[in-house]
């Protein structure tokens, strides 16, 4: 803290090392607040070294010649320049921490890409050749659980590939002769010949990693408000230390008392409370949200998402488990058809045939042997079960067999509208029931929808999804706007579309085909049980893939800022009234504010600052309200 004139001894100490801060590490304020002043536009930085510089100054002069100040004005302030530096430094360096890194999704990304493939030759025989070297018209051998290398069109083959990396959908999609592929999906259960259409650059993972990459470094760093602020309040500050020290020579007072006038103003004044203000607030704000399971991988995102109008969600995953499940086992002889249709289902690892499997054995039932088992291309499977022919499928295969399904039918409709995929199981030709499979809403996710609509956000759900089934999840979560049937990149079109309209867009989103909309939107909101891509590209995690810590990172984001503005506000509202009294305008009041006393008053702003921020300390986790 500031002191009175101490023995020679420590006066050098303090001298040399607040020359060490001032002149090392400060000249960062001193250079670019130099050619501010030569710009005739002081800021920040003309700030800092001027009130650092002056107290300095004045400390040296007062080391060097006491003779030349009055006994009640010999002090130094080496302590105060050098904590004023040190506390901007420490609120840059707080910046410079939240900044969020670009590149590792970058790689994330093109590490998905097929690094070899298995070219065909002329001869029919397979060649291993790096994927690079591949060419429009080459054709490539993909075996079961391998990365299909190219964009392309099956020209031989059958197998369900894998497409969730892209479409986020978790069901694998059949692929046959005269289908297109994409590049890094996966065929899962066969093998196919692929014609390559687009390779290298021209793929749609290589215009993926294009638009993260577009995105996340197109965007501007946000100015703070402090920053616009000081830009009136530097001149100003300088100018009313100036015509202190002219006014004070002016009424016949002597040099020194003049100068300290001045010195009193631009200590009082220097930025240590407004540059604590906002990285402050940030901290506590960001720390308290990151045990709540919310972390700003970038500074900026705190006051973007503040002021988002409009919240998109991605479904799979995001609104729904992201996994089909089995909600309804219906008909005649309900468990029945559910006991048959997993002991037929029971060698399949295809997602359907998981999901009938594990909801007949959390009911306990006992799956029996089966004999002449069939899969029937495009139709379902059959076998004989318990000595009877039994057959699980799609409506047509029970159209095919002469099953009548008539009394089902007004059920099944119901069920397909609802967004599920219905399965119809029958014995000895006649029906016993069907089993709907479908990808179930989060428990907690109507309440979020609600939640963040009551915060006056619009909110809208946009997927890849198959329109009837995505506006029946809608229609259960209370969302009015829909998007669906979108391919990655035109989830990123529906950003910037959204953004263009004027409107301020936060992604939520979990999965690699969110990529590009989380980096475009103004504020990206990853779940961590999503991919590590999506959250490497998104501004904001939450660290527990919990739903409701979306409301949680807005409530926020949304104090924090205000909690910004609050010390902002305080630390100009000290300065606007301690200035005039260090200036001298109480005076003939007998009121004085000496150099010592304005370090002590600059050291209390700082103190205020730091005690507002530490109320972000009591925010609470979101939880949705008891029914």
């Amino acid at each position: 803290m500031i002191q009175r004139h101490v023995p020679h001894f420590w006066d050098w100490v303090q001298w040399l090392l607040s020359s060490v801060v001032l002149f090392g590490p400060g000249l960062r304020f001193f250079r670019p607040g130099w050619i501010a002043y030569r710009h005739l536009s002081p800021d920040m930085n003309s700030l800092v070294a001027t009130g650092t510089g002056a107290a300095w100054a004045y400390s040296t002069l007062v080391l060097i010649a006491p003779g030349l100040f009055p006994p009640e004005a010999r002090h130094v302030y080496f302590d105060s320049a050098a904590v004023v530096i040190a506390a901007v430094l420490f609120g840059k360096y707080l910046e410079e921490l939240a900044k969020g890194r670009t590149s590792s999704a970058i790689r994330k990304l093109v590490g998905l890409q097929a690094k070899t493939a298995r070219k065909l030759q002329d001869d029919g025989t397979e060649k291993e050749v790096p994927a690079a070297q591949l060419r429009v018209g080459d054709r490539v051998a993909v075996r079961p659980g391998g990365r299909i290398p190219v964009d392309g069109k099956v020209v031989e083959g059958r197998a369900h590939v894998d497409e969730s990396m892209l479409s986020g959908e978790p069901l694998p999609v059949l692929k046959q002769a005269g289908d297109s592929v994409v590049g890094a999906t996966v065929a899962v259960d066969g093998r196919l010949v692929v014609e390559a259409t687009s390779v290298g650059r021209d793929t749609v993972l290589a215009q993926i990693v294009r638009l993260v990459e577009s995105a996340q470094t197109g965007k501007l760093p946000i100015q703070g408000v402090a920053d616009r602020v000081v830009r009136i309040f530097s001149p100003a500050v300088i100018a009313i230390a100036v015509t202190a020290f002219a006014v004070w020579l002016g009424l016949g007072a002597n040099i020194s008392v003049a100068l300290v006038t001045a010195v009193a103003v631009l200590v009082v004044a220097c930025p240590c409370a407004m540059g604590l203000a906002t990285p402050a607030a940030i901290m506590v704000g960001t720390g308290r949200a990151a045990e709540l399971g919310v972390l700003f991988r970038k500074g900026e995102a705190l006051e973007t998402l503040s002021h988002v109008d409009t919240v998109l969600f991605d479904k799979t995953g995001t609104l729904t488990e992201g996994k089909p499940a089995l909600t309804a086992a219906e008909g005649p002889q309900a468990e029945e058809a559910l006991r048959l249709a997993a002991a037929l289902e029971a060698a399949s690892e295809h997602p359907l045939a998981r999901a009938i499997v594990a909801a007949a054995r959390e009911r306990g039932l006992e799956l029996p042997g089966v004999e002449d088992f069939k899969a029937v291309a495009g139709y379902g499977i059959e076998g004989r079960v318990e000595g009877q022919p039994v057959i699980v499928g799609a409506r047509r295969f029970m159209e095919r067999e002469g099953v009548d399904l008539a009394a089902l039918a007004d059920r099944a409709a119901a069920l397909e509208a609802e967004g599920g995929t219905v399965v119809f199981v029958a014995a000895d030709d006649q029906p016993l029931g069907l089993l709907a499979i479908a990808d179930r809403v989060k428990p907690e996710a109507r309440a979020v929808v609600q939640a963040l609509a009551g915060h006056g956000l619009r909110v809208a759900m946009v997927t890849g999804d198959a329109r009837r089934t995505a506006e029946a999840v809608a229609a259960r979560l209370g969302i009015e706007e829909v998007h669906a049937e979108v391919l990655p990149q035109d989830k990123a079109r529906v950003v910037t579309e959204l953004q263009q309209a004027g409107r301020r867009v936060a992604f939520v989103g979990d999965g690699i085909n969110d990529a590009p909309a989380l980096a475009q939107a103004d504020v990206g909101i990853a779940l961590a049980s999503g991919t590590d891509i999506a959250i490497e590209a998104a501004d904001v995690t939450l660290t527990r893939g919990q739903l409701g810590e979306v409301v949680t990172a807005l409530t926020a984001a949304r104090k924090t800022l205000g909690n910004i503005h609050g010390n902002l506000f305080w630390a100009f509202f000290y300065n606007i009234l301690l200035i005039p009294i260090a200036a001298g305008v109480a005076a003939p009041l007998g009121i004085h504010l000496n150099p010592m006393l304005a370090g002590v008053a600059m050291g209390l702003s700082s103190i205020f600052v730091l005690g507002n921020s530490l109320r972000l300390k009591h925010l609470h986790a979101w939880q949705p309200t008891a029914a």
